[in-house]
């Protein structure tokens, strides 16, 4: 599949034609550290000042252009495929689509090592405790019997196998396992009003349902 530019990557880059060539390998330099570290707003706000633009723009158009490189690493674009789209940007010098090219191509090795290997820890529930708690009229409190309910949420980064502790029942082993439980666990305790409770259930099951779409698949098998 050819390389090519979208048209929304395409309107978040165009605060780049009013910056000088120091600024452009600035922003190259910034998007890449994104990737590891995230958004820099100090810096978004100093080049937006400069410039007479919004950080919301510099933000932007850092972003667009990790979304350019990730696109040419999955299309495996050479460094001609990705200049030639870059070139047809009204009011771009060639130094600046010399130096976005560069920096696509330059960093195409990392992007796609970090795809071969990205392995997405998201924290997964095991385990839930709740109650029931109503709080009484007081001084600092006039409305009486407001129900709120108490949980303890126990997250991981990682399937938990619940027969793993039976399976082998030796000193070490459950010493090892301790370990591993405390690098990779996250215990929350939140609490909430009825209410709230109801509307986060309706927004997990809208979620639910968006997942199950053509869309959300598609993204999913892009990952992985």
């Amino acid at each position: 599949m050819p390389f090519v530019i979208k048209t929304l990557q395409k309107s978040h880059l165009e605060p780049l034609r009013l910056c000088d060539l120091h600024d452009i390998i600035a922003l190259c330099k910034i998007a890449f550290d994104y990737l590891s570290n995230g958004p820099q707003e100090q810096i978004y706000e100093a080049i937006a000042k400069k410039y007479n633009i919004t950080p919301i723009e510099v933000q932007q158009a850092v972003e667009a252009l990790i979304s350019i490189l990730i696109e040419a690493t999955k299309c495996n674009a050479d460094i001609d495929s990705v200049k030639a789209p870059l070139m047809q940007l009204e009011g771009f010098k060639d130094e600046v689509t010399d130096i976005l090219a560069q920096f696509v191509t330059s960093k195409k090795k990392f992007i796609e090592g970090s795809i071969k290997s990205a392995n997405i820890r998201a924290y997964r529930l095991v385990n839930l405790e709740w109650r029931l708690e109503v709080r009484l009229a007081s001084r600092a409190l006039m409305k009486q019997s407001q129900v709120f309910v108490t949980m303890k949420l126990y997250l991981h980064t990682e399937p938990k196998n619940e027969n793993r502790d039976l399976l082998d029942d030796s000193p070490n082993r459950r010493e090892e396992i301790h370990e591993d439980e405390k690098r990779n666990r996250k215990d929350l305790l939140i609490q909430t009003d009825v209410n709230s409770l109801v509307h986060m259930i309706q927004s997990l099951e809208e979620a639910l349902m968006e997942s199950r779409s053509r869309r959300i698949r598609n993204i999913v098998a892009a990952i992985h």
